[in-house]
């Protein structure tokens, strides 16, 4: 047991979790920081020393938590997909409102920010060149592209529709794809820009599955 400064003792329990929330607090703002320098300087111009004077720490602090510029920004990666992924899984109700969930993050003003988009271009960007990102950002698009086929093939039964769901899923995909790219590119990454491509997607959406969108 340990004292604290009124002289009442402190498990090792709390002492590790305190440590632990520690590091879990450091690493959650050299990810950010890592996220702010991708977006700003693109993968190429990132480096260790950017992103901790982006984080107001020491080089060796983030060599520490992350050993490479590769490890971290991959790490910044598994970040935004983690961010991603918790906000696509807080609707469990209909294959339709599933649908309009996932809409709704990939233009909204956290998951779908203009600093956001930025990071997912460098990845795609780089990837022509590097396997590893390649791959990275391949296996997510799968995972995404799965998880709107299911939802399109469900509803199609459920309605007694026929339908190709994956060309479905992947056209959808493809248009909010294409959307992020072009409002980032076009300066159109606000409200108006957002709200716009929603529609779209849901228009896109409802020439299939008219009673739903």
């Amino acid at each position: 047991m340990a004292r604290n400064a009124l002289g009442k003792t402190k498990s090792r329990n709390t002492q590790s979790s305190t440590r632990e929330d520690v590091v879990a607090e450091r690493r959650q703002s050299l990810l950010d920081a890592a996220v702010a320098v991708i977006a700003q300087k693109g993968l190429i111009g990132t480096t260790i020393s950017s992103i901790a004077t982006e984080a107001e720490c020491s080089y060796g602090v983030v060599s520490f938590h992350f050993n490479s510029k590769e490890g971290i920004i991959l790490a910044a990666l598994d970040y935004l997909v983690d961010e991603y992924d918790k906000a696509l899984n807080r609707n469990s109700g209909t294959p339709a409102g599933r649908l309009k969930t996932m809409i709704e993050n990939d233009f909204s003003g956290k998951v779908a920010s203009a600093r956001r988009i930025a990071v997912w271009a460098a990845f795609w960007a780089e990837s022509v060149r590097v396997p590893d990102y390649r791959q990275r950002c391949a296996e997510v698009k799968a995972r995404y592209n799965t998880f709107a086929q299911t939802e399109i093939a469900t509803l199609a039964e459920q309605r007694g529709f026929k339908v190709d769901a994956m060309q479905v899923a992947q056209s959808l995909n493809a248009m909010i794809d294409g959307f992020w790219i072009a409002n980032l590119v076009t300066d159109k990454t606000g409200e108006a820009g957002q709200a716009f491509a929603k529609q779209s997607c849901l228009a896109y959406l409802h020439s299939i599955f008219p009673d739903d969108f």
